[in-house]
């Protein structure tokens, strides 16, 4: 039993819990423990962008669905930070927010009054030091640099010409008023350096004497006492569980399947699989409902010549990009791989519902089963559909904490997202058409062929060969009817005191884009809201 006690305990010092506990020291001189079940993140390839492919296998929890119906009973991994800055330690590092709609079907379709465009718009803004971006979208002075590429690939140039091509604008701004067009992605990086929370918010408070921060610490559950949460209990290095208490409030920011664990562990969530499971239920609501996230396909197709990033961490080439990343913060190695973005309305709904990301390499990530990829120069549009319908559910497969958790992810359920995934998938073939990569292209590798004239063979590829693109949210959704949300619109969670979820788990429903700067904004608007609640008190 620890006798020690803080304000505030931060449960995972991710893409929010860095954010909230530099600002609740920052503002408050709370004393604030934060734990965090990963490591360090004083690593070379965190550091770098372009070590992303190589870092985030290492440096991520094993998240893994059951066997998916609708996508051939395969299994997928859904990659989420376990590190000191969570994902957005081992993220691609893009800067999209998603589109206005979005925020404010958060505001119409779900009950979350306050949650609109013209609401979280400031909290973006704060959070945002952009080099060269501003005015009514974007901010310059905050903690998160958001910048240009350093280094762009001249096939990822030939991308950018190519969507010119097939119709689309060139936009200078991705997260401005309209989101329809092409560009290059701004990044969280600064100076040719991964720019995480952990390296940016956190940063700031590390020598403060009012943070406690615990790395390589998994808590096992939320004390909860007359209806109130008072503390957490965790895994000592010495096997023993040690408690520590928190006078103000404990926050989770563990991610969506995290967070959800979490709670359902401390007696938070549906009471029929709590009680199935001997666990005392403390408040009956729908943890771990509203799962959903993003899949994509990948189009892979080698060149004509060897002219893509493929044999660049190899023999002279590996170290005269590393000199040069090592010295200068320059070159090839200070690119996030992922360069080039193009957003389209296939559906005419009046804003875009798919998205491209360009790799100027081949697509390996998560191989699905059968022939490898050859080792040859190529490169990728990985294809999605942005608007997902389908939803799934993560629950606890038994009390221990160190269990797996049972997700049930029922990505393509919904016959909206197979219609668009095709969507997708046509939309990138329609790119690669376009005469800036045809001059390029020498062999489509995937998807065959047959896909572009018989919709059968088209489906089957989806089903085959979609994987996540590691956007889970959902399973804490914010919201006003209990038996549909976890938290109310301040996050607090419903029916116990003391308690707030800060993550993408809270979203009601997910952004038309990458998640980590949506998560960071919620996590600017929390931690304003726990100090304004403290204050009332």
């Amino acid at each position: 039993m620890s006798a020690v006690k803080y304000d505030y305990i931060i449960v995972g010092a991710g893409s929010a819990g860095c954010v909230l506990a530099a600002r609740l020291i920052q503002e408050t001189q709370s004393k604030v423990l934060l734990i965090e079940a990963g490591g360090s993140d004083n690593h070379l390839f965190i550091r770098m962008p372009a070590g992303v492919a190589k870092i985030i296998a290492q440096k991520s929890w094993p998240y893994e669905t059951e066997p998916e119906p609708h996508a051939n009973n395969r299994k997928m991994q859904i990659a989420q930070g376990k590190v000191l800055g969570g994902s957005s330690s081992v993220n691609g590092m893009i800067y999209i927010r998603g589109q206005k709609q979005d925020y404010d079907n958060w505001a119409l379709n779900y009950g979350c009054e306050g949650w609109g465009y013209s609401d979280v718009l400031p909290w973006f803004k704060k959070a945002e030091s952009n080099e060269s971006l501003t005015g009514e979208y974007h901010g310059t002075e905050g903690p998160l640099p958001v910048s240009e590429n350093r280094y762009r690939h001249p096939l990822s140039m030939a991308f950018i010409r190519a969507a010119q091509e097939h119709g689309l604008p060139y936009v200078n701004d991705l997260n401005g008023e309209s989101q329809q067009g092409t560009s290059f992605y701004q990044t969280t990086t600064h100076n040719g350096e991964r720019a995480s929370t952990s390296r940016t918010y956190l940063k700031s408070v590390e020598k403060s004497d009012k943070l406690t921060l615990k790395l390589g610490t998994q808590v096992n559950r939320i004390i909860i006492r007359d209806g109130r949460a008072i503390g957490v209990a965790y895994q000592g290095k010495n096997g023993h569980e040690v408690e520590t208490f928190a006078s103000c409030e404990v926050l989770v920011c563990s991610g969506a399947m995290g967070s959800a664990k979490l709670l359902m562990l401390s007696g938070i969530g549906p009471e029929e699989h709590l009680s199935s499971l001997g666990i005392h239920t403390h408040a009956n609501l729908p943890v771990g409902k509203n799962f959903h996230d993003h899949l994509h396909m990948s189009i892979n197709v080698t060149t004509k010549q060897p002219i893509s990033l493929f044999g660049a961490d190899q023999g002279l080439n590996a170290i005269k990009h590393g000199v040069e990343w090592m010295v200068f913060r320059s070159g090839l190695l200070t690119s996030n791989v992922l360069e080039g973005a193009a957003f389209k309305d296939s559906c005419n709904q009046g804003r875009p519902d798919v998205q491209i990301h360009f790799l100027p390499i081949l697509d390996s990530w998560d191989d699905v089963p059968g022939e490898p990829l050859p080792a040859a120069h190529g490169f990728s549009l990985k294809v999605g559909y942005l608007q997902p319908k389908s939803r799934g559910e993560v629950l606890l497969r038994s009390t221990d904490p160190q269990a797996p958790l049972k997700i049930h992810a029922n990505y393509l359920a919904s016959p909206e997202d197979m219609e668009g995934c095709k969507r997708a998938v046509k939309f990138g073939l329609d790119v690669l058409d376009s005469p800036s990569l045809q001059v390029l292209s020498k062999e489509v590798l995937m998807p065959p062929a047959s896909v572009r004239h018989d919709d059968a063979q088209l489906e089957e590829f989806v089903r085959n060969f979609c994987k996540t693109v590691y956007h889970p949210v959902g399973t804490c959704r914010m919201g006003t009817d209990t038996t549909t949300s976890v938290t109310d619109l301040r996050l607090r969670v419903h029916g116990i005191e003391n308690l707030r979820v800060v993550d993408c788990s809270v979203m009601p429903e997910i952004p038309s884009g990458n998640t980590n700067a949506p998560t960071i904004m919620i996590a600017e608007r929390a931690a304003a809201m726990i100090i304004e609640d403290r204050n009332a008190n």
